[in-house]
């Protein structure tokens, strides 16, 4: 049983600030809505006939357009499929923005640290960073610099919206059969696959600067994902993180 699927903002600038989401499945219409980068407030409502609830999904669209808001994206959501090649773009997108923004709100420092960061879960997406100046402040560098949630930076966050609403379906109550496994491991690889296309494109720096930069893809509460690291950075980088391992073991 598919549904139909629409996301609308309202921007703080270029940065979504509020979000208004409907889908309609059935006889029931769902939405939501609340400030960026939160569950918001949720609304069900089951009707007597699909009809009845394909009208108020479309009114509701139509309300949040004449209020304001604009749709960002509109789909046909199959339970079955996890649209992770969706959530490879909308990383894509958020990551560009979100790095343009942290330079942009700290033209003084010189970032050589970056990670998307999620949870055990596959509910939550961030981009986190650090610069050489953070990491000259710290009193074990190698420990700060391999600890993205020690690092000092998270402008941009907002930016992730729409994928945070991507990852959300499988943890609202709304129909959703894929194997978790399966969700999990495909939103990781969308994230890592992102920020290998990013790299070859420069936005991490490129030369000498590549070369001293980190660039992870971190899950809170959870094992390191294998490979990720190896994929993400040069073997320099690589040897170092290998060789503060080795330093723990002794």
């Amino acid at each position: 049983m598919t549904s139909n699927y629409s996301l609308f903002y309202r921007h703080d600038g270029a940065a979504p600030a509020h979000f208004r989401e409907a889908r309609v499945f059935d006889t029931t219409f769902w939405s939501a809505e609340g400030a960026a980068m939160t569950w918001g407030e949720e609304n069900r409502t089951r009707h007597a006939s699909a009809d009845q609830a394909q009208a108020a999904y479309a009114a509701f669209c139509a309300a949040a357009l004449a209020e304001g808001y604009t749709l960002e994206r509109a789909s046909v959501i199959d339970p079955a499929v996890f649209d992770a090649p969706l959530l490879h773009t909308l990383l894509l997108n958020a990551t560009r923005q979100a790095v343009a923004a942290l330079r942009a709100a700290h033209p003084d420092q010189h970032f050589n640290a970056y990670a998307l960061y999620s949870d055990d879960s596959a509910m939550t997406i961030s981009l986190l960073a650090n610069s050489g100046e953070a990491l000259a402040g710290a009193e074990d560098e190698d420990e700060m610099l391999w600890n993205p949630p020690e690092w000092q930076f998270d402008e941009g966050g907002a930016y992730f919206d729409s994928a945070y609403r991507l990852l959300l379906q499988a943890h609202r109550d709304l129909p959703f059969d894929v194997d978790f496994e399966v969700l999990r491991a495909s939103a990781f690889e969308a994230g890592i696959a992102a920020l290998e296309l990013l790299d070859r494109e420069g936005l991490f720096g490129t030369g000498a600067e590549r070369e001293e930069t980190v660039l992870l893809f971190e899950v809170s509460d959870s094992d390191a994902i294998d490979g990720a690291v190896e994929r993400l950075n040069t073997p320099a980088m690589v040897a170092r993180l290998n060789a503060w391992m080795a330093s723990w073991a002794d």
